[in-house]
């Protein structure tokens, strides 16, 4: 053994256990979404053998987990509890080429940013930026560093950032509770970011990744280009399982027939308390009065016409409602709206909950409104006098299509979908919602 590979294994057993992951790395276990954008910090030792360990927390809470590690030179791709899944050989286009295979097993992809990454760099990959940093002053200084550079780029493109995550490394549970308390006070102080405790790391457990491979900057795409294709993928895999051809088919139920046919009436409120949301019928005006009654001799010689069964159809989001918040029950519109996101709708519930609402395309602009009235909530509250004393904030997206909440899944957002029922008294709109508040992410 050489002289820099015993230094080396004297620096590591200092951050490295024998025994299972600590108890403060199960207590903060990761929750994050399927895909994350790893900023690294200053840590101790060697970055990629922290990124690895966070990549195997993953994968142990959320399946198959394939961590991209950008470097100067080249780009490493490692697969975790994947199940012995296998790598493509190095080549040209190697990554893009296995992706339409991968992209369908993995649970959760993690991209690990170079530490020269520009910011707009960075925003561009568009998952959940998680900060991984050692607990010193250096590091907590520097970590502060990062996200403000993020955080300006961030306001620059008019899409300012709500939220990160931090991962403590290196230090036994109190070091960084402390350390992270003082990065997570600046942050929300002078950034305006809210701050959440991803995991805690002390030390290095051994991991057995699935594969591990390394391919050139030519061979693999850039960050945020490997997110695009991700999608398409994904998105192709998803296609692959749908068996409609045509167009969204019909809810697979009907309505029986009855001899007298009702149309629901509009629900004048709704609860909008943390337990389940119940689905809500809104009567549409039939579009002309019934027929007249025919007369005997044209009964005599036409065949009898039997009424239609209701059928359900999902909308395109072209096809929604100009207004959304008069379809959703319990909510009333704020008459306002955010300068730096006109486009979605701003509305108040009998709680005194701000509710954002806009549509399957609309939730970086929700976002955007959200950041906007937390920063506002002063000027809001002598605005509104049902705001006065502070108020809840949440995030609604209205569906046309049912199928649309995969790609939203987890991200927070209340969803609702919004189908037409064709009655033979005339249309209804029905809402029903997909999530509630303890199940949305």
């Amino acid at each position: 053994m050489t002289t820099n590979a015993d230094a080396f294994g004297s620096l590591t057993a200092l951050f490295t256990s024998g025994q299972g992951a600590s108890d403060g790395a199960r207590e903060h276990a990761p929750r994050e979404a399927q895909l994350i954008t790893l900023l690294v910090g200053n840590v101790p030792v060697m970055a990629g053998l922290w990124t690895t360990q966070y990549a195997d927390e993953v994968g142990r809470h959320h399946g198959p987990t394939a961590l991209v590690r950008y470097e100067r030179d080249e780009v490493t791709l490692e697969l975790l509890r994947a199940e012995g899944r296998q790598l493509p050989p190095a080549g040209p286009s190697a990554v893009s080429r296995w992706l339409p295979r991968a992209a369908a097993g993995m649970r959760a992809w993690i991209l690990a940013m170079p530490s020269d990454a520009a910011p707009a760099e960075v925003l561009d990959v568009g998952g959940r930026v998680v900060l991984m940093t050692g607990t010193d002053e250096a590091a907590v200084t520097g970590g502060y560093l990062r996200l403000k550079q993020l955080a300006d780029e961030a306001i620059h493109r008019g899409q300012p950032l709500e939220r990160v995550g931090i991962i403590m490394v290196g230090a036994p549970a109190e070091q960084a509770d402390a350390a992270f308390r003082r990065l997570g006070d600046a942050v929300r102080s002078f950034l305006g970011i809210e701050v959440e405790s991803v995991a805690r790391l002390p030390r290095l457990e051994r991991v057995d990744s699935s594969a591990r491979a390394a391919y050139g900057t030519d061979e693999c795409p850039t960050p945020g280009a490997l997110t695009v294709e991700i999608a398409r993928a994904r998105a192709e895999a998803a296609s692959r399982l749908d068996d409609v051809i045509d167009g969204p088919a019909p809810l697979p139920f009907q309505a029986r027939e009855t001899r007298e046919t009702r149309v629901p009436a509009p629900r004048e409120s709704a609860s909008m308390d943390d337990g389940v949301r119940e689905p809500v019928v809104r009567a549409a005006p039939p579009a002309a009065p019934p027929p007249a009654a025919p007369s005997p001799a044209a009964a005599a010689v036409s065949p009898p016409r039997h009424r239609a069964p209701a059928a359900f159809a999902a909308l395109p989001v072209s096809d929604l409602p100009e207004r959304l918040v008069p379809l959703l029950p319990g909510l009333e519109p704020l008459g306002i709206s955010c300068p730096v996101a006109p486009e979605v709708e701003l509305a108040l519930d009998a709680d005194r909950r701000m509710h954002i609402v806009g549509r399957s395309d609309q939730l970086a602009k929700v976002r955007t409104a959200r950041t906007w009235a937390t920063m506002h909530r002063d000027l809001l509250g002598r605005a509104f006098p049902a705001l006065a004393d502070g108020f809840e904030v949440r995030e609604r997206i209205l569906l046309g299509d049912a199928r649309e909440a995969i790609a939203l899944h987890g991200t927070g957002a209340l969803l609702d979908v919004l189908v037409t029922a064709s009655t033979p008294a005339g249309t209804v709109h029905v809402v029903v919602p997909l999530n509630d508040p303890t199940t949305c992410g």
